[in-house]
């Protein structure tokens, strides 16, 4: 509805000038100008004699002013007199002047448009459109609702005696307009932006103690149970509360902020433009993980969209470079690159159409390429499929697994793209392991080729592989070492192997899926140790250790990290997402859900504190936490809604995909991001923690293929 305002026009101008004048009562006035305020009132209401109205400036915090002169007939309007500082600019009006204002807020009245556009929460002014010489505009209109912003443990948190700069709330209902008034002191005032739902106390030599209270005006559009946002110094410290009681007009709304739940802000660095919309199909990132070099450069290939290989400035995110590949869609490889960025090494192809292309990082251009009739297919037509591959990354060669006919894993050279070896099941070099290969590629530290396939964790010799001993009809191979049979043939579990150290004895992680009777599927976490002096050795569910999760939603992009203390960490799909942290000897170290958030989809990482980031989806929340291995559980210590975090609202995010940890401590995800199904498009967000400052240094997997290159190495 449109609706006009009349309005009180600020005149300065001297009382000689006056027609008429009120008694009043004595004042101190010293320093001061009188100043005469024209006013008039909304809806049809009438001024009296004995009205009085207080007005705030930027150097008069509570001036009163009273009625100087009101004319016979036309009572609606009338002339108010007062003493402000010269120079002192007016900042906002209230009706009727009380002496001792306190916090007396759902009285006050705020400056607005003499013609505004409103629903139940009008537009305000921004404060910054006025300045001194202006007329200022006033009006007086409905009562505003309290806010009362209270803070609880303060002495017990780590931000007591902070000195704030400012305090901002932001809701998830509209809760001013353009402008209010805080009463604290009158350079401590309150601003509001166009989208309604965000209120900033501006703050000068206040210190966070224990009686702290802020209380300002605000519209009367709060619910009790409303969960809201209070953050410290321009988000340096970021938390919720839940609003106790709804606020009407004229009443009180109380929010209490527990300190004790403050979280240090994550920040956005930069987010990339959309990928893999150039020629107007849809994009998206699904189970695509970005690598990033030692300076932070990021490589990013998509699952759908397009075929091409990204790199995106360090700096600020935007695309340096991109690269066609040559392979059929529907890909859900990462790539991998050498820790300087010079050569970027991408997998992908669905359809039978798997190769893998050697980029070189400065340009984009193709160093070599891996066609897909290089793999090897026991002297059948090769037609390799690619799913979560990401290669390995050796000194001399790379190692990249692949599904279809026939799945084994490939050393390739470096230098010259050719097939050194590849894994054979049978001594006369014919077939390869069993089930293909379902994920990315582990180096160990004793240098054994580890991988995860439909049947279990297979193992290779990487000297064998380097330098193949037999020689058949299609070149030269080496046998599998070990493996280790889980026995439950469901083969859209792609979590991949994780590698550790127990006991003195390098050992592989995974989690393999069994899909029930009834539809839903068992999760076991299985840990075995590799044998560097194995030959076709052969175990079936002989695990040193298992752990079951039963009833769980598949983990198709899922993964496992190893923790601080040397426990799986291992992501769990289904409502609410969840975490589980597995000690080696199968006890559970801790658990952490994030309720009413859905699907943990990728691998989770550890930072330099030990502390886990986990990437939920449904919707996309970043949360890093800390574990408590005494209570088995974990301290939530810093969290964000990507959409929010980037403004991408009201745009949907998925995230299906796993955390990066740059060397410099940057957080990475790959996000989808869509208005409906067929407008999809890819981003990558950079993301910034303070107390992060990189991957973790005890872990020796502390990311999916354990370091931001994805080389798969076990440190």
């Amino acid at each position: 509805m449109k609706r006009c305002f009349y309005i009180l026009a600020v005149l300065l101008v001297s009382l000689s000038c006056n027609p008429e004048e009120k008694g009043s009562k004595a004042e101190d006035t010293t320093g001061k100008e009188e100043v005469l305020i024209w006013a008039k009132t909304p809806d049809g209401a009438v001024w009296t004699r004995d009205d009085e109205i207080g007005i705030y400036s930027t150097d008069d915090f509570n001036s009163r002013f009273i009625v100087n002169y009101l004319e016979e007939g036309k009572e609606n309007r009338a002339y108010f007199k007062g003493s402000l500082t010269p120079g002192a600019r007016i900042l906002g009006a209230y009706y009727p002047y009380v002496e001792a204002m306190g916090d007396r807020v759902d009285v006050l009245s705020i400056p607005i448009p003499s013609e505004v556009q409103y629903g139940d929460a009008p537009l305000r002014f921004d404060i910054g459109t006025y300045n001194d010489a202006a007329e200022i505009k006033l009006t007086f209109r409905r009562k505003l609702a309290n806010l009362k912003l209270s803070f609880l443990n303060i002495d017990e948190s780590a931000v007591k005696s902070l000195v704030l700069t400012d305090v901002t709330v932001k809701g998830q209902r509209n809760m001013v307009g353009k402008y209010a008034v805080n009463l604290l002191k009158p350079e401590q005032m309150l601003s509001g932006t166009d989208a309604s739902d965000l209120l900033t106390f501006h703050l000068k030599d206040v210190v966070l103690t224990d009686d702290l209270v802020l209380k300002a005006a605000m519209a009367a559009t709060w619910k009790g149970g409303d969960v809201v946002t209070v953050s410290f110094n321009g988000g340096e410290y970021v938390t919720t509360a839940v609003v106790s009681n709804s606020a009407e007009e004229g009443g009180t709304v109380e929010l209490n902020v527990n300190m004790l739940d403050f979280n240090p802000h994550i920040s956005l660095v930069w987010m990339s433009p959309d990928l893999g919309t150039e020629d107007g199909a849809a994009a998206e990132f699904r189970g695509n993980v970005p690598a990033v070099d030692a300076s932070g450069n990021v490589y990013v290939q998509l699952s759908r969209g397009t075929d091409k290989l990204y790199k995106l400035n360090a700096a600020d995110g935007t695309v340096v470079w991109s690269t066609s590949l040559g392979y059929d869609l529907d890909n859900a490889a990462s790539p991998s690159c050498e820790r300087d960025g010079s050569v970027i090494y991408a997998a992908g192809g669905s359809n039978k159409t798997g190769r893998i292309v050697a980029v070189n990082g400065s340009d984009g251009s193709i160093k070599w390429t891996f066609n897909k009739d290089q793999f090897f297919a026991n002297g059948g037509t090769p037609g390799p499929n690619i799913n979560c591959s990401t290669p390995g990354v050796g000194d001399k060669n790379i190692y990249v697994g692949n599904a279809g006919t026939t799945g084994t894993v490939q050393a390739i050279d470096k230098i010259t793209g050719e097939r050194v070896s590849y894994v054979s099941n049978a001594a006369d070099g014919t077939g390869g392991p069993a089930g293909g290969v379902m994920s990315g590629i582990a180096i160990s530290k004793g240098g054994e080729v580890a991988w995860f396939a439909n049947y279990g964790i297979f193992t290779a010799h990487q000297a064998a592989l380097d330098s193949p001993s037999q020689t058949g009809t299609w070149g030269g191979y080496t046998s599998w070492a070990q493996r280790i049979s889980h026995g439950w043939a469901y083969n859209t579990s792609r979590s991949g192997v994780a590698l550790s150290s127990v006991d003195g004895k390098d050992s592989a992680w995974a989690a393999a899926m069994e899909k029930t009777s009834a539809g839903s599927f068992n999760m076991h976490i299985i840990r075995s140790s590799l044998d560097p002096a194995a030959s076709l050795s052969y175990t079936a569910k002989q695990f040193d250790m298992e752990y079951v999760v039963n009833d769980v939603t598949n983990q198709d992009q899922g993964g496992i990290v190893i923790g601080p203390r040397g426990e799986a960490v291992v992501s769990l799909k289904g409502t609410p997402g969840s975490i589980l942290g597995i000690m080696p000897d199968g006890t559970l170290a801790y658990k952490y859900e994030q309720e009413g958030i859905k699907d943990v989809c990728g691998a989770c990482a550890v930072d330099n504190n030990g502390y886990i980031h986990i990437l939920f989806d449904q919707p996309a929340f970043y949360a890093i936490v800390e574990p408590d291995y005494n209570t088995q559980t974990c301290r939530l210590v810093a969290s964000a809604n990507l959409a929010e975090l980037a403004a991408l609202t009201p745009l949907q995010i998925r995230a299906w995909t796993s955390v990066v940890l740059g060397e410099d401590g940057r957080m990475y995800v790959a996000v989808t991001a869509h208005e409906d199904w067929s407008n999809q498009r890819g981003r990558v967000l950079c993301l910034s923690y303070t107390e992060t400052t990189g991957p973790s240094s005890v872990s020796p997997w502390p990311q999916r293929a354990a370091d931001s290159c994805h080389t798969g190495v076990q440190k």
